[in-house]
């Protein structure tokens, strides 16, 4: 029998884990965007904690895996969950975070940071096949994120601001 181990998935930082491991992956997030995959049927779970949507025109790709752009986090999970070519609907994804913590105002040219994470994550999630299960994003508050492994389980926790 195997206890339960929480893995805190730090910025930037991506994990993965089987039920088996009794892990639970955790990841509180602002603006950031918290991305899990959820692939019951192999017992394989994933998070990714990411920092910005996209690099820089221009600047070098990112290598494979990290977490600090979604378009990095993406391809990032699928590998190493070794689903590339899951079949269709066997993979879920929970989003959570992108919320607007600095209360920046957005203009025609520019959204907020959260909202651009989201907006990337929907869209690659999209293109690759995965449905998103649950989607709680936006606002001014932030939230944690937890994958329990071993129960098949995801949460996600509001954590107030002014508390």
């Amino acid at each position: 029998m195997s206890s339960t181990r929480e893995i805190q998935v730090h910025m930037c930082e991506i994990a993965v884990g089987r039920g088996s491991d009794g892990n639970v992956l955790r990841t509180t997030l602002g603006s950031c965007v918290g991305i899990g995959l959820l692939w019951r049927e192999r017992d394989l779970y994933g998070l990714a904690h990411c920092l910005l949507p996209d690099s820089a025109p221009g600047a070098p790709r990112p290598v494979e895996p990290g977490a600090k752009y979604v378009t990095q986090a993406v391809p990032s999970l699928l590998s190493m969950m070794h689903a590339w070519h899951a079949p269709p609907n066997a993979l879920e994804a929970v989003l959570a975070g992108g919320a607007n913590m600095v209360h920046y105002v957005s203009t025609p040219r520019h959204a907020p940071i959260g909202e651009l994470n989201v907006r990337t994550a929907q869209r690659l999630l999209a293109e690759r096949g995965v449905r998103v299960v649950h989607l709680d994003v936006g606002g001014d508050c932030g939230r944690q994120l937890s994958i329990d492994c071993a129960r098949h389980e995801y949460a996600v926790k509001t954590i107030s601001r002014f508390a």
